[in-house]
């Protein structure tokens, strides 16, 4: 008698791959945290890998979700690695076809079951949700809405990608104080000129302020004063709160020194400055990006967003968080082992568990991590 795999409580195999995709995106990203970050994070085989990992999350959601195309978008993607891997490992005589399909053991198994797996057809039945993810964009009150999924995930998109992008309108405004347009103090020596992709949290935390204080301040005024004068208080109030926490974390972060210097900034020299610890130009920048955020850029991009497809603005959601991890965990986490990266300097990037890197790369750390450990 003929199995019956139309159930869709039971994933069968599908249930392995989910826990594959699962481990392999935590270990990864955990290793990260224990790897000196170099260079070589940006070649080939290190950017195959990040696109593993965002593989592995969408593939995750989309077999928990049941969805039609997952069939479709993993034997892809499967063949896409294969190919990729293949072409460019022998191309530099690095592998060999036992060594290749060993590498490549997960796309191969993928690749096998996806195609032949009668339960994969049976189950993965439901189509990609198209219909768009908001039908009210024209009311600025529909882009708050704390009690639903989509304005949380919107948020946690906001804070990753701001976090990641924030700075560089920080090294704009420094670029205005570098040719004299602003006063101030030009540090060329700034994380911000070298390190272009740091997730700097505080422009996410920005972002999240704006979005769960100011924008209802702003929906408030809106509807007690007229256009000109809501803006005009809305600016003010924007001002005055970031000043305000400029000015708790430099009492608690930027204390002076012996020699009697601030750290991490100093607005001594400024006009209208506090402590040096705030100052009236910064106040004034503040509460104009504050106010642009609130006024313009967060309703244009929860009306773009609305736009976008549910299931579309889950896989972008999936995306930016892995991509984000990946940064946050590469830069500021940076646990050193004695002996780890040692152990690990002859591999060009941290490899994925699907290629077995990960595994190759602990169980060959251990004998140097032993080693360094003994007097």
């Amino acid at each position: 008698m003929a199995r019956d795999f139309s159930n869709p409580k039971k994933l069968g195999f599908m249930r392995f791959f989910q826990f594959i995709f699962a481990l392999n995106i935590i270990a990864t990203i955990l290793v990260m945290s224990l790897v000196a970050r170099s260079s070589d994070v940006a070649d080939f085989s290190s950017i195959l890998d990040f696109t593993n990992l965002i593989f592995d999350g969408i593939s995750f959601w989309l077999i928990w979700k049941r969805k039609k195309i997952t069939r479709t978008f993993i034997i892809g993607f499967s063949l896409f690695n294969l190919s990729a891997v293949t072409i460019y490992f022998l191309a530099m005589g690095w592998l060999t076809l036992p060594e290749l399909l060993l590498r490549c053991w997960l796309d191969v198994l993928l690749l096998l079951y996806f195609l032949t797996s009668r339960r994969v057809k049976a189950v993965l039945t439901r189509p990609l949700a198209m219909e768009p993810g908001s039908t009210e964009l024209q009311e600025d009150e529909s882009y708050f809405r704390p009690r639903t999924w989509a304005f949380w995930r919107n948020l946690i998109i906001y804070f990753c990608v701001f976090s990641v992008v924030g700075h560089w309108m920080e090294a704009g405004y420094c670029t205005l104080i570098r040719f004299g347009i602003l006063p101030g103090v030009y540090d060329p020596e700034s994380l911000i000129w070298t390190e272009w992709f740091y997730p700097f949290l505080v422009y996410g935390f920005g972002m999240v302020a704006c979005v769960l204080v100011f924008y209802p301040i702003k929906n408030v005024l809106q509807k007690k004063l007229n256009g000109f004068l809501a803006l005009a208080i809305s600016f003010v109030v924007n001002a005055l709160v970031c000043t305000l926490i400029e000015l708790v974390m430099g009492l608690i972060l930027n204390q002076p020194l012996a020699d009697g210097s601030l750290p991490l900034w100093d607005y001594r020299d400024m006009f209208c400055n506090f402590m040096g610890q705030v100052c009236l130009q910064n106040a004034i920048a503040f509460g104009l990006v504050a106010t642009l955020v609130t006024w313009v850029v967060y309703p244009a991009l929860q009306n773009l967003l609305g736009r976008i497809p549910k299931d579309i603005m889950t896989g972008i959601f999936i995306v930016v968080v892995i991509l984000f991890s990946i940064l946050f965990f590469l830069y500021c986490i940076n646990i050193l082992l004695p002996g780890f990266n040692e152990a690990l300097s002859d591999t060009a990037a941290v490899a994925l568990l699907p290629t077995l890197g990960v595994q190759e790369q602990l169980l060959g750390s251990i004998p140097a991590m032993v080693q360094s450990a003994v007097p």
